[in-house]
Parts: structure tokens; C-alpha cells; sequence
């Protein structure tokens, strides 16, 4: 009898500890981010955030048409383009910048452009049980390996090298996925969950580094540029600066 006690204790145990959150969560410390100003945009419904190094301006899209906007850092609008693509939720550009991605939440897509909005090819990222939780977010790093996010259920973090998966990763620490970019400096991945409000510093194999607070809903966009982690927000259209931490 005791030891079938103790192997159903263990066996109580292990399960217990696969569907409990990231215990690394649960530790950390609960941080604000320190905002330093915030500009209103005129873009509709921006989604997505990417500095450009080579036009050094910011880019973004637009989920409410098929459009890519070049903004400057106080939120003004210097350029746009349609492009063949719906349903935009993320951007990214190459290291060298001469080609942009974009995700497309609905048709679950990556597609890749040229810079002047050429259309390349488009693949399929097959992950989303629910087609508005779909696609969310798009980086890429200083080798060219392309990180993309998947909204929820499940929450994900996909890793490809061109159109190749290299893996998948269950992200359990967020309510959900809204965007992500790669800091160089760093060599990891920033992430922004709308729903959670946080911001979440991670290895580019998904592993949690550090969790931070912001005060507003709808954040749909990161990037950084200079020490600073930029915001775009779809909810008001306005675009937060924060300290980087």
C-alpha cells in the first residue's frame, strides 16, 4: 500500500508541474517600465513596429488596410505603400534591410517583400486553432532566422530559417502574443502581450528573462532604437517611449 501511495504522489506531482505557468514568472519581480514621452500617429489601426537602420525611421502596418507606413520617432507620417497582402499584424525587415516581412493573421502567411513593396513568395505558418488569433508578430535576427508569434490558443513562438521550421515553443507565460522584435545588442527577443500588459524580455529559444508592467491596452507594436523600447498603440493610435531597462 505505501508504496502505491508513493507512486501515485509522484505521478501527482509530474502532472501538477506540467500545467503550471513558467515558475520563472511567478518569481520575477513586478517592474513598470519608465516612460520617457508618447506621440500621437495618424496611422489606422497600426499594428506591428520595426526600426529601419538603413532609412533610420520606424515602420509599421496598418490591420485595417494593406498599407506599410515609414513614421518617424515622434509618430508623423513620412511615407506609405500598399502592398499585396491582408490582415497585416507584424513587420520586420532583413539584417541588411533590403527585404521586409509581413505577416498576415487570417490567411495564417508570411510573405516577403522588397523593400519598395515587390512581392517576393508568401509561405504558410499552420498553428492557430482560431483564425482571429492567428499570426501576430514577426523578427528577425542578425543571421536572418525569422521569429513569429502566434496570438493565442496557442500562444506560440515559431522559429524558421527561410521557409524551413526549425521549432515551436508554447508560450504559457502571457494571456497573449501581440508582438515581438530582436535586440541586437542583446542577442534576444522582446516581446508585448495587449491582454497581459506586460512586455517580456526573452532568449530566442523562449525562455522568460525578465517581465515588465506598461499601463495601457492594446499594445500592437515593439521595436528598439537607442536604449529606448517603442510601443505603437492600436487602440488610440499613439506611440509610448520607454527607458530600456
Amino acid at each position: 500500500m505505501k508504496k502505491f501511495c508513493f507512486i501515485i504522489l509522484i505521478f501527482g506531482l509530474i502532472s501538477c508541474s506540467r500545467n503550471q505557468p513558467d515558475s520563472l514568472l511567478v518569481n520575477l519581480p513586478s517592474v513598470n517600465l519608465k516612460l520617457i514621452e508618447s506621440f500621437k500617429t495618424n496611422v489606422p489601426e497600426p499594428s506591428g513596429l520595426f526600426y529601419n537602420k538603413k532609412t533610420e525611421s520606424l515602420f509599421t502596418v496598418s490591420d485595417g488596410n494593406s498599407t506599410v507606413y515609414e513614421i518617424d520617432f515622434y509618430g508623423k507620417i513620412k511615407n506609405s505603400f500598399s502592398i499585396q497582402s491582408t490582415d497585416l499584424e507584424g513587420i520586420s525587415f532583413s539584417e541588411n534591410c533590403d527585404t521586409m516581412y509581413v505577416v498576415e493573421e487570417q490567411n495564417k502567411l508570411v510573405t516577403k517583400y522588397l523593400s519598395n513593396g515587390t512581392k517576393l513568395y508568401s509561405f504558410s505558418v499552420n498553428v492557430a486553432t482560431v483564425q482571429n488569433n492567428a499570426l501576430e508578430g514577426i523578427a528577425i535576427d542578425n543571421r536572418n532566422a525569422i521569429y513569429v508569434l502566434n496570438e493565442k490558443l496557442p500562444n506560440m513562438l515559431l522559429k524558421f530559417s527561410n521557409k524551413t521550421e526549425l521549432f515551436r515553443k508554447e508560450i504559457n507565460y502571457t494571456k497573449d502574443c501581440s508582438d515581438i522584435c530582436y535586440d541586437k545588442d542583446s542577442d534576444c527577443l522582446w516581446m508585448v502581450s495587449d491582454e497581459s500588459q506586460k512586455v517580456i524580455k526573452m532568449s530566442k529559444d523562449g525562455n522568460i528573462i525578465n517581465s515588465y508592467n506598461i499601463n495601457f491596452s492594446k499594445g500592437e507594436g515593439i521595436t528598439i532604437y537607442q536604449n529606448k523600447i517603442y510601443i505603437i498603440s492600436d487602440y488610440d493610435g499613439m506611440m509610448y517611449v520607454f527607458e530600456k531597462p
